[in-house]
């Protein structure tokens, strides 16, 4: 399907079945709408399936659908990877966060369980992705914590999992770290170098200078 009639004829046919009264019906667009910002371009049509799903997880209305919450992690799980880096960077990570944060304080067991494990699923296939220093410190490491922190209790196989993850994420950011402070240095080393290069430079052309005209007084007095 071209992009031009995903805009036209799917994207809206999509939203108006969001606004339908059975929470069933709304549910099954998620994967759809997950789809749509997997595979299309066009910005403006991504921003409206953001705003869309944006009300999925922002909407108070939504905030005790279990089934809703399990679709959209398992729908990020699934388009995460191949979604624009922006996208997944502003919107997929930081609400990942949020529902694994909320998980922490689910007194359902097994609702927890579900969670849990749908978030897991959905962060081994995001750990594969670039994801800058920033977004890793702010969203993807807290998210994979929250995360452990169930799993201690409801799964400790899976907890072992995770703590190697989150090592792994620490040592990234941290030889990054490294990494900006070396060349930071090795710019500033470089500027420093250049500055003594160029002093060494005007010293050595007013020698030359100042030899020049010795010759000149010298040849004068001849």
């Amino acid at each position: 399907m071209s992009e031009a009639l995903v805009d036209r004829r799917a994207a809206p046919a999509l939203i108006t079945l969001c606004s339908g009264p059975e929470f069933s019906v709304r549910i099954s667009t998620i994967p759809a709408f997950g789809t749509i910002m997997e595979t299309v371009t066009q910005k403006e049509l991504l921003e409206r399936v953001k705003m869309q799903l944006a009300s999925f997880l922002e909407d108070p209305q939504y905030h005790d659908q279990h089934s809703l919450h399990m679709e959209i992690i398992r729908t990020f799980g699934r388009v995460g990877p191949n979604a624009e880096p922006r996208f997944r960077d502003e919107f997929v990570l930081p609400h990942l966060h949020k529902l694994a944060l909320a998980n922490n304080s689910q007194t359902v067991e097994s609702k927890r369980i579900d969670i849990a494990t749908q978030l897991f699923e959905a962060y081994s296939a995001l750990s594969c992705c670039f994801i800058s220093e920033e977004v890793m410190v702010n969203h993807f490491l807290p998210g994979l914590r929250c995360l452990r922190a169930d799993m201690e209790q409801l799964s400790p196989e899976h907890e072992v999992i995770l703590s190697s993850m989150i090592k792994e994420c620490e040592i990234k950011v941290e030889n990054r770290g490294m990494a900006d402070a070396q060349g930071s240095m090795s710019i500033a080393s470089s500027l420093v170098g250049e500055d003594a290069k160029t002093k060494f430079l005007s010293k050595m052309g007013q020698l030359t200078t100042s030899g020049a005209m010795l010759a000149n007084v010298f040849q004068r007095k001849k």
